[in-house]
């Protein structure tokens, strides 16, 4: 199987502790403890934090009956059951699976069947979903996945197997918000929309199963790479607005802390791609490029020709230039529009087991008495 290279994740061996639970999400004892004491603070403050101002956006997206801390501590725990850390290896050893498993009769995203097998150079990764990826590869090669995590076996029979696992830059000083203190407010704003992210990973179905990001068009700052998304309410439009959430209602984070996470509120926002759009704004970067090469060839036989023959050419490099400029202004209009993507069914695909809200509030509050 081409596990190992499709998933395009670098592990190193976990160690024989024991995990912990808290407020509904295991900690693998690959996460050092430092990271599960400032995510279990995370979870706290999202709990607990009163809600004063509520962002329409953030609640038509999530679909919350109630914007409150014990409903999206139930929705963000749906989609993140599990926190595996960066040093846990992806080996034969802790990969579980089953043959006898049927998956839904439902095709694969077009972004996950033509996934990079290599790493992304240059990226530094914050956070994964490990459990959607296991679930599609699953799907993929119709077999079952899971992981071995602490001596039990987690299968991905959805995209709601809610695996996480933390990368390099989550708790990378040059990426917080306030660089001082790890449990700052800030951050903790900061790391839980990376966490409302990642648990958009865990939704979808059919050609969108997990939400899986689409590569960025030509001329977008993140060109190349897969970090842009073709509907309005994937990944990077979840975490944005969960962030704004939880802005409006931090009394304690200062205007420069504010105005930093806005900053990466609107990159992520930037992200979100019109596929149509995109298309015409390649088709006409491409005529342009053709149009170019043809004045290339035309300087060149305006050099070498006879003066008779020199005018003709020049006549035609006219012509040229001008159906350059022209399909530039187009071009400039288009790029002046504004992005226009769709949302997408967010319901899951595969098997899983929801956590009621009563559920839920009684885990968050068991994990606070401890």
């Amino acid at each position: 199987m081409k596990l190992f290279t499709t998933l395009g994740l670098a592990f190193a061996l976990s160690s024989a502790m024991a995990g912990e639970e808290y407020g509904g999400i295991n900690f693998h004892s690959s996460v050092p403890q430092d990271q599960v004491n400032a995510l279990k603070a995370d979870i706290n403050y999202l709990y607990q934090t009163p809600v004063s101002t509520i962002d329409a956006e953030f609640q038509a997206m999530t679909g919350l009956p109630a914007v409150d801390g014990a409903h999206m501590h139930n929705w963000l725990i749906n989609r993140s059951k599990h926190i595996i850390g960066e040093s846990f290896q992806l080996t034969e050893e802790n990969i579980a699976y089953w043959i006898f498993h049927r998956f839904p009769k439902t095709p694969l995203p077009d972004a996950f069947k033509a996934v990079n097998e290599d790493e992304d150079e240059g990226v530094v990764t914050v956070m994964s979903n490990i459990g959607s990826a296991l679930y599609l590869l699953g799907k993929k090669q119709d077999v079952l996945l899971g992981l071995k995590l602490d001596g039990d076996k987690v299968y991905a029979k959805s995209t709601r197997a809610g695996i996480l696992q933390v990368g390099k830059g989550l708790f990378l000083e040059r990426f917080r918000i306030n660089k001082g203190d790890l449990l700052a407010p800030a951050n903790t704003v900061s790391r839980l929309g990376t966490l409302f992210h990642e648990a958009r990973h865990s939704d979808g179905n059919s050609e969108h199963t997990g939400f899986v990001h689409d590569e960025c068009p030509t001329g977008h700052a993140y060109e190349g790479h897969a970090a842009c998304e073709k509907s309005s309410n994937g990944s990077y439009s979840l975490g944005a607005v969960a962030e704004k959430q939880l802005l409006l209602n931090c009394s304690s984070c200062s205007e420069k802390e504010k105005s930093a996470i806005s900053a990466g509120i609107a990159d992520a926002f930037s992200r979100i791609v019109d596929p149509k759009q995109s298309a015409q704004k390649a088709e006409l970067e491409k005529q342009i490029k053709a149009y170019e090469d043809v004045l290339a060839v035309y300087d060149t036989l305006i050099n070498l020709s006879t003066p008779e023959k020199k005018k003709a050419y020049e006549a035609e490099k006219k012509k040229i230039e001008q159906n350059i400029e022209e399909l530039k202004l187009m071009l400039a209009d288009l790029e002046k529009q504004p992005t226009v993507a769709l949302p997408l069914d967010p319901a899951p695909e595969g098997k899983y087991d929801e956590i009621s809200i009563k559920k839920s509030v009684k885990l968050i509050e068991k994990s606070l008495k401890k």
